[in-house]
């Protein structure tokens, strides 16, 4: 039951980080949208709406969404391969 629960809070877990991840899209889609509005209405020169559009997307939504949606890159047969050797190795050493 135990292994259940655990199970059911990282599904919660994972569900809600997903949640906020499309929040953030959204939110930052919204304010690039605004940011360009602004440039049109202004003064339509250099364009400066791509500073602040670049950095938040490259250097929070990408990793961000990386992180979620790939993990570290851990599968479920690398996880149990590790767990073999581990085992493997605490049987050898208590001989």
């Amino acid at each position: 039951m135990e292994a259940s629960n655990d199970l059911r809070d990282q599904a919660v877990k994972n569900l809600k980080a997903k949640q906020s991840f499309k929040f953030q899209v959204i939110t930052w889609a919204g304010v690039s949208i605004f940011l360009i509005a602004i440039w049109a209405i202004a003064d339509r020169g250099f364009f400066w709406p791509i500073i602040p559009i670049a950095a938040w997307g490259l250097f929070g939504l990408v990793p961000q969404g990386w992180r979620l949606y790939h993990g570290d890159g851990m599968n479920e047969e690398q996880i149990q391969k590790e767990m073999d050797r581990i085992n493997s190795d605490l049987g050898s050493g208590s001989s």
